[in-house]
């Protein structure tokens, strides 16, 4: 119970500063979404391909919904993420579902720590964000597994940096993390991310570029400085978006090449 109050404080504030906000909204649902198919190397050394539908649904401001969709191994239909929510003047908002995490992230993230988070509420107000993760929320709603929150500061045009943290409240263990995007180098745009995990004393990082519709990423850790690396493009062919891909880790010297392909409505 201990911690629940402590949670529904953290919640209770952030959400009463939004809802300070003017409240006016305008009705008029808006359906979108995005259908993709992807082609990946399996275990097994054969190329599968996973599906995947994104829908979403906006009602200017009164309500949220996002469900994401996969095709599973029996060829059935099955609902991934979800995510319900509302927002205010457009800056603020509050959610509940499956894909709230707040830590700062990048591309292949192989070796950036990543704290688990199941069912969520996330509170957004303006550039900062707190979320608050239940280890069961059908089962008992003060047993907190997580909390994490996060700061994203501008500077400049293009140029963002995010600082963010997670604390889990049963290993008493602090991962942060903090990461940028859209450092302009001219030919290029850079950013990426960097991590660290208390209880495994263990600096993860991963640099990312940008340049003319490519994205490639590098990444490794404090004992091994370059562990993987990546790298894919997109081009736009009709109404839909070809990405072709790869990975390659140069522990396992593993190559592992990928095809998508996605449409967007």
């Amino acid at each position: 119970m201990r911690n629940l109050l402590i949670t529904t404080g953290i919640v209770a504030i952030f959400a009463g500063a939004a809802f300070a906000e003017d409240t006016t909204v305008t009705a008029g649902p808006t359906l979108s979404g995005e259908f993709s198919i992807d082609i990946a190397e399996t275990a097994a050394g054969d190329y599968g391909a996973t599906t995947d539908l994104d829908l979403g649904i906006d009602a200017a401001g009164l309500a949220s919904v996002d469900l994401d969709f996969g095709l599973n191994s029996n060829d059935s239909i099955e609902l991934d993420d979800w995510t319900v929510g509302t927002s205010v003047g457009g800056s603020i908002g509050v959610s509940l579902g499956t894909d709230q995490g707040v830590m700062p992230g990048a591309e292949g993230e192989q070796t950036l720590a990543a704290p688990a988070m199941g069912t969520a509420v996330k509170v957004n107000v303006g550039d900062a964000a707190v979320a608050v993760g239940f280890t069961d929320m059908a089962a008992d709603v003060t047993d907190i597994s997580n909390i994490q929150g996060a700061y994203t500061l501008s500077l400049g045009d293009t140029l963002n940096v995010t600082a963010g943290g997670d604390y889990n409240m049963d290993s008493e263990n602090f991962v942060l993390g903090v990461g940028a995007s859209g450092l302009d180098v001219g030919i290029a745009s850079l950013g990426g991310a960097l991590t660290y995990d208390m209880d495994a004393e263990d600096i993860g990082f991963e640099v990312v570029a940008n340049a003319m519709g490519i994205t490639t990423y590098l990444n490794g850790d404090q004992d091994e400085m370059l562990q993987n690396i990546g790298g894919e493009y997109t081009i736009g062919l009709g109404g839909a978006d070809v990405t072709a891909g790869a990975a390659y880790n140069l522990d396992d010297e593993e190559f592992t090449p990928t095809l998508g392909v996605s449409f967007s409505f």
